[in-house]
């Protein structure tokens, strides 16, 4: 794991797990957190899915950071890009564009800067195994 590539995506992975564990410790906050506030766990359930969708796709990422799977990882950042968009959607539709949305705004960049740098080293990968 000596690639700049890999190291964004351990921290990245690290981040994803934790907001997810967050989500399952302390749902209230973590609502405020995600741009729609909550005020008791009665109300949280959304985000106790949120934060088991994180927790799990973290895992997940980490294992293939750990085992080395670039073209897994990658494709995994790549498929995951389209997450802080629908949790866009979902807080537009609820109170309408606003402050809520630098935070997946950041995400999102995160996700497609560490995808574009992980098919780079993938592709860096093959074209070395080939020769």
């Amino acid at each position: 794991m000596k690639s700049p590539a890999m190291w964004l995506a351990a921290v990245a992975s690290v981040a994803i797990l934790l907001l997810g564990v967050r989500a399952f410790l302390d749902p209230v906050a973590a609502s405020a957190g995600f741009g729609l506030p909550m005020h008791s766990d009665a109300e949280t359930t959304f985000v106790r899915v949120y934060g088991a969708r994180n927790a799990f796709l973290g895992a997940v990422a980490l294992t293939f950071v750990s085992l080395g799977m670039i073209r897994s990882l990658a494709l995994l950042f790549t498929l995951a890009t389209v997450l802080p968009l629908l949790d866009t959607v979902v807080i537009v539709s609820r109170i309408g564009p606003g402050h809520e949305l630098v935070r997946h705004a950041a995400i999102f960049l995160v996700l497609a800067v560490a995808s574009v740098a992980l098919w780079r080293l993938n592709g860096r990968a093959l074209a070395h195994r080939q020769h």
